[in-house]
């Protein structure tokens, strides 16, 4: 995630830097850092505020498949997928952070997932819901 992403996130979630500092348990300063670029936005950070923003839209996605019928996991995969087991179809990405079998076949893990087609396609319909609601940009602090 860059900071151009984090910034306009934050902004599709009506936050101030303060409010989400908050929410996402870290100072106000690395909120700040994120968005200027001055330190790297830490993977778990990038999943929660992605997790902010598809809880706050579930409505643009709530017609579509869950991520183990896209893929066409067979059963023992499943089985051993947190996703399927808790039936978060929707948020593999989030709760795996790369341990899906797919991430694992790429050697990517993590990384994988932002490359993902299930994340992909959920984050254009999120961000697209998100996107024509009225918010007003959120000020710094």
């Amino acid at each position: 995630m860059e900071k151009r992403e984090f910034r306009q996130i934050r902004a599709m979630l009506g936050k101030s830097q303060r409010e989400l500092s908050g929410l996402l348990g870290v100072s106000l300063k690395s909120v700040e850092s994120y968005e200027q670029g001055w330190r790297n936005i830490p993977s778990t950070i990038e999943r929660m505020i992605y997790f902010l923003l598809f809880k706050s839209n579930p409505d643009a996605y709530a017609e579509e498949r869950p991520c183990w019928e896209t893929k066409s996991c067979d059963e023992k995969i499943r089985n051993e997928c947190i996703s399927y087991v808790a039936r978060e179809g929707q948020y593999c990405w989030f709760f795996t952070g790369g341990l899906c079998s797919s991430a694992k076949a790429s050697g990517q893990g993590e990384r994988f997932c932002s490359g993902c087609e299930v994340f992909l396609r959920m984050k254009s319909l999120v961000e697209a819901a998100a996107s024509t609601k009225t918010i007003t940009v959120p000020k710094d602090r």
